[in-house]
């Protein structure tokens, strides 16, 4: 098994956009003939990328911007969030819940002295890029 030379990209920042499926295996298929001929493979910035613009706008909601500039200044509970952003624990949840599972956010408990654990709910890049193209 030959060794796969992997030039980090410095950044910690997320991009999220719209792209075709063809564009993603074309990157893909960038990446693989590299690898086949032991160059150096430069990661990329993180990407979130949605088919069709309205969904990207649709997924990334006001209610969710506000969400993410608010953990972005400190990271918290739900329960704190909710209260920050006027907005119910429940809807807060679902939000959380969405951007995790694309990787906007992380969550991780920590202890809450007196009180037992909280989860602790931050964005998992410094930055994050809107790009969009119709």
């Amino acid at each position: 098994m030959r060794n796969i030379k992997i030039k980090k990209n410095e950044s910690n920042s997320l991009k999220v956009k719209t792209g075709s499926v063809k564009e993603f295996f074309s990157t893909v298929s960038s990446v693989m003939h590299a690898a086949d001929k032991n160059e150096a493979i430069k990661t990329q910035m993180k990407t979130l990328s949605f088919e069709d613009p309205l969904e990207m706008l649709h997924f990334l909601s006001k209610a969710k911007i506000k969400l993410i500039h608010r953990i972005r200044q400190q990271p918290d509970s739900i329960k704190n969030l909710a209260k920050d952003t006027h907005r119910k624990t429940s809807a807060v949840l679902r939000d959380v819940y969405e951007l995790e599972k694309v990787g906007i956010v992380k969550t991780h408990n920590t202890i809450n002295p007196g009180h037992g654990r909280r989860k602790i709910i931050e964005l998992t890049a410094a930055k994050l890029k809107l790009e969009a193209s119709i």
